[in-house]
């Protein structure tokens, strides 16, 4: 059975994390500079304009846009302590994409390799695993070994986290694939030289994810886990 090396983003690719980490950041953002643009950054125009960034270069982009300076060690002053305890006060816990496991399952049964690959720290992902709400995260982390990869200095869309993965795990870049939400995310992956497909399951909007998923370059979009053992399955083969 031949091997192949599957990449995977985590938020709202795994698990549905942004929901609780992006609006947690506008609050933070609107305390520091509602009063430079004049209004307050709502999340309708977070995700029009930054879906799927996040730190540094978000704070670039941020300042860009809004012709200010957003300072990154401002914005981001003890954000991760801050998540992991909002995390742990969830009532219900952090939602898990539907059928994850159990496709996961199936594909490291069929010698497929999983790689982490995120733009935000690895403790956050680990945090949201520990309070997922079907009580699966621990297997999930488990799937991933040591492979977990965190973009830090060069954040999606620069493909360098998925480089940086494929080269520490020795894959062999022809036997490659991806997993992403975001167009962030998409292109990064798609500049690696990686075969990508797009995730839309904890999407506002699906259908319309769907179709700026498939013009940026993914090969397929699927809404629900259950649905990717098929579609990898044709890929993998080709």
């Amino acid at each position: 059975m031949q091997k192949t090396w599957l990449f995977l983003d985590f938020d709202n690719t795994l698990m549905a994390t942004e929901q609780f980490g992006v609006p947690t950041l506008i609050e933070r953002f609107n305390e520091l500079y509602s009063h430079l643009i004049k209004r307050k950054l709502t999340l309708v125009e977070f995700k029009q304009h930054f879906h799927g960034q996040a730190r540094e270069t978000l704070c670039e982009n941020m300042s860009k846009y809004f012709n200010i300076h957003v300072d990154y060690a401002v914005l981001y002053d003890a954000r991760e302590w801050r998540m992991m305890q909002y995390l742990q006060q969830l009532h219900e816990g952090v939602p898990m994409a539907p059928n994850l496991i159990e496709t996961l399952t199936k594909l490291i049964s069929h010698n497929t390799i999983l790689s982490f690959v995120s733009n935000n720290p690895i403790q956050r992902a680990l945090t949201a695993m520990r309070f997922a709400t079907n009580a699966q995260g621990d297997r999930l982390a488990s799937f991933f070994g040591t492979r977990f990869f965190e973009a830090g200095d060069a954040q999606k869309p620069k493909p360098d986290v998925y480089l940086r993965a494929m080269a520490q795990v020795a894959a062999d870049p022809q036997k490659c694939f991806a997993v992403e939400d975001s167009i962030t995310g998409v292109t990064a992956a798609i500049q690696a030289g990686i075969t990508t497909f797009g995730f839309t399951g904890f999407a506002d909007e699906p259908t319309q994810m769907k179709t700026k998923l498939l013009e940026k370059g993914c090969v397929e979009v699927f809404n629900d886990w259950k649905d990717f053992q098929g579609i990898y399955d044709v890929y993998k083969k080709a």
